[in-house]
């Protein structure tokens, strides 16, 4: 049996406003600027990606936003939102979890919308750098060659496309 391939995409939400006493960091939403920036990450996205099955998220206000942004560009239908506490200031161990537990058969493609700097050092370590610099709206894609998505393993990957704005 041939090995089926799976597509990890990684990506940082977009530029936040700062925090504040008025403001919890969960709560912080895009900047204008972030919006545009996630908007044309997606755009850039789409030239190599065709099609994401599903966006995992954590479930701060602006990693929900920036997954909005992809969705709406994608015309992913928001119900293939997948908004997860536990991935907000996780480790990788929580996004290794997430991962394995997906689907295999709706699910080739999928996108997470994270963090620093557990989504910097997933991507570093899937790209095979020790430190990679992953600002705001940066995204990488990688393709796993995996038959299930219970096979993932944190180890270096085939990176198919990396932006950083």
């Amino acid at each position: 049996m041939a090995t089926k391939m799976k597509t990890i995409i990684l990506m940082r939400h977009a530029k936040a406003e700062h925090g504040n006493f008025e403001i919890s960091d969960f709560d912080r939403k895009l900047t204008e600027k972030g919006k545009s920036d996630a908007d044309f990450a997606a755009k850039t996205l789409m030239k190599k990606v065709k099609k994401i099955d599903l966006i995992v998220t954590s479930s701060a206000k602006r990693t929900l936003k920036t997954a909005k942004i992809i969705a709406e560009n994608f015309d992913i239908d928001k119900n293939k939102i997948q908004s997860i506490n536990e991935i907000y200031e996780a480790s990788s161990d929580a996004y290794v979890h997430v991962l394995r537990s997906l689907n295999d058969e709706k699910v080739k493609t999928v996108i997470i919308v994270g963090h620093n700097p557990t989504i910097g050092a997933m991507a570093a370590i899937l790209s095979g750098n020790e430190i990679i610099e992953f600002k705001p709206s940066s995204f990488a894609v990688f393709n796993l060659s995996i038959d299930t998505w219970k096979m993932f393993r944190i180890v270096k990957a085939e990176n198919i496309l990396s932006h950083t704005p």
